[in-house]
């Protein structure tokens, strides 16, 4: 087993899975041979070095390469858990409820969502409508 010391995507692996609210924490650190206090460290570890990793881009408009692993990483984790795929307007739905200011918890519970089918229809919707003027029009004119 790789080590989340040395792995960017073991680590964004663990961290996405540990997200979870439902998952078996002590299991998966021990998995790794951690416990809280020692992922907390590593977590912090990693965390800095994303950090600096992204200040020495500098002026560069790309995501550095570090940072971009972990994202996709952790993304692609999230997206696996997700139970289902959202249709654009159950999106909408969602994010109009969220916007309300009603805690995360309730709308989902609401809604019959998890928080991994949301997070999952965010991303997927948010990259569509960066390439859709259309369906940005229509978020916006939902969100108002």
């Amino acid at each position: 087993m790789k080590d989340p010391s040395q792995d960017v995507e073991v680590y964004a692996t663990l961290a996405a899975r540990l997200a979870d609210p439902g998952a078996d924490r002590a299991a998966l650190l021990a998995e790794h041979g951690l416990d809280e206090a020692s992922w907390e460290a590593l977590d912090d570890a990693w965390q800095a070095r994303l950090e600096e990793a992204d200040e020495d881009d500098g002026e560069e408009v790309e995501v550095p390469p570090l940072v971009a692993a972990f994202a996709e990483t952790f993304a692609r984790v999230q997206r696996g858990r997700a139970k289902r795929e959202l249709s654009f307007e159950r999106f909408l739905e969602a994010a109009r409820a969220m916007k309300r200011g009603t805690d995360m918890a309730t709308v989902l519970s609401r809604l019959d969502l998890t928080l991994e089918d949301y997070l999952s229809a965010q991303q997927r919707w948010t990259a569509a409508m960066l390439e859709d003027d259309e369906l940005m029009a229509q978020f916006q004119r939902a969100m108002r």
